[in-house]
């Protein structure tokens, strides 16, 4: 019976070790989303319709900046792209405001700080320094 329980925890160790390599593995693998690619934004809306579907009971617009942001970060990743990595791409000049294409994709990104309902969060309180400074640069080039 003892040596069952040692296979046992051993097993569960192996597995919980495994799982989280294979997260990390993911993680590392996710890549900007490409701009201007109408393919892109369907699979982008795809998992914003079942990060919804699975994960709230409410529209994410009605959620706080913070967990705005943790919405479309997961977006992002079940989509399999890198938010943080789309947003830096866009901010370093890739971004042509007189595509819609990417507008829409701009439109998503900044969506955590935009129209919020209730109090307003800062922007220093919902993003990274580096993606604060990469909002910023967005919201300058979307104003020129």
């Amino acid at each position: 019976m003892l040596k069952i329980k040692q296979i046992w925890r051993t097993g569960l160790g192996l597995a919980l070790v495994l799982m989280s390599v294979a997260c990390s593995q993911t993680e590392a693998e996710l890549v900007p989303a490409p701009l201007g690619d109408r393919a892109v934004l369907e699979k982008l809306a795809d998992a914003y319709t079942a990060v919804s579907d699975q994960r709230l009971g409410v529209s994410p617009m009605s959620l706080p900046g913070d967990e705005r942001h943790k919405f479309v970060v997961e977006v992002f990743s079940r989509a399999g792209y890198d938010y943080s990595g789309t947003l830096r791409m866009l901010a370093m000049g890739d971004f042509d405001r007189n595509n819609q294409l990417h507008k829409d994709m701009v439109e998503l990104l900044l969506m955590p700080h935009r129209n919020q309902k209730m109090a307003k969060m800062p922007a220093a309180k919902i993003y990274t320094g580096e993606e604060l400074m990469d909002v910023a640069t967005l919201e300058r080039l979307l104003n020129q």
